[in-house]
Formats: C-alpha cells, structure tokens, sequence
C-alpha cells in the first residue's frame, strides 16, 4: 500500500474533472460493482501519490511534494461540483495496528488543510511471522 489522494461525492462527475486534470488517477463511478460487493455509493478518484508501505515518513514527505506540485489543481478539485471529500489516506501494515502511533508534523497539517484535505491512516495487519512476500518466516 502507498499514500493515496481520494475524492469522492454521491453528485461527483469524475469523468467531467478528470478531462482537464493533469492528475493521474483511477476513476470509479456510483452504482458500479465494488471489489468487496455490493455497490458504489459514490463516485471518485483516487490518485498515487507515494509509496512505502512500511515508512510513514517517506509518503508524508512525498505526499508534502505532491501538495506543493498540485496545488492548483487540488484547490480545483475540492470546489468541483459535487466533491463531498477529499482525503490522503496513509496505508501502513503494522503487526498490532492498536500499539501504532502515526504522527503528521504540523507543517504537513497545515498544508493539507489548507487545501481542505483531510489526512487518514489505514493500518493493514498482519499476521505475526508472516514475511512482507506472504510466506512463512523462517524459524
């Protein structure tokens, strides 16, 4: 998982904004299938914005370059008609995610509300003894 730039909305015409948009991104759209089942509430868009699953620091970093970058284009996003949310969500795989501390430096809160972003984490667990690649740890 990454850091990852999502804006969503019941009314969000994504198509419409991603036709001018220099952001990259996968579109989905309300009424489509989710992976998970059932189906989409909402339209949205999520955009790449860093990697490192493991490093918090690396994707705030990245995702600070990203603010700066986009700066326009964000301030366009969150006022587009229909946007309901726009979110960084943080993914972090952790053993025990209820002894995980994430901490965002002020700066970097200050900047992304600014911009009306709000910053999430999502923490993956996984199991004990179980390798980033999925196998077993040796013993």
């Amino acid at each position: 998982m990454s850091c990852v730039l999502r804006a969503i909305g019941t009314e969000f015409d994504v198509d419409a904004f991603v036709k001018d948009s220099p952001l990259a991104g996968t579109a989905f759209h309300r009424g489509e299938p989710r992976p998970t089942g059932g189906q989409r509430a909402a339209s949205g868009l999520n955009v790449d914005v860093a990697g490192g699953f493991d490093d918090l620091d690396a994707q705030i970093q990245a995702a600070a370059h990203f603010l700066l970058r986009h700066e326009d284009e964000l301030r366009r996003l969150a006022s587009f008609p229909g946007v309901e949310e726009v979110c960084l969500d943080f993914g972090l795989r952790t053993p025990d995610p209820s002894a995980m501390s994430s901490v965002f430096p002020a700066d970097f809160l200050w900047q992304s509300g600014a911009l009306d972003i709000d910053l999430v984490v999502t923490h993956y667990e996984v199991a004990t003894g179980v390798e980033a690649g999925g196998g077993e740890a040796a013993s």
